[in-house]
């Protein structure tokens, strides 16, 4: 599987598991001059900013370690 067909995977996969768990995606892929987020979702509270990072087998990064802190100030 190429790097994109595991993004569009590893998206759809988190897409899934937020609305299970009562979210509603509002937006997929929103880009904006500050760059682009995966998902855009809401819940009762309000919005859910997701920024989906897929690895393949055998690379292992921490969630934390793979946003790196230029992504982070963009958010």
């Amino acid at each position: 599987m190429d790097r994109r067909a595991l993004g569009l995977a590893g998206e759809r996969a988190a897409e899934t598991e937020l609305v299970r768990a009562g979210l509603r995606v509002v937006a997929r892929n929103q880009r904006t001059r500050f760059g682009e987020i995966d998902l855009v979702c809401r819940d009762r509270d309000g919005y859910v900013f997701v920024e989906v990072k897929t690895r393949s087998a055998g690379s292992f990064v921490a969630a934390a370690e793979a946003v790196d802190r230029r992504k982070l100030g963009r958010l």
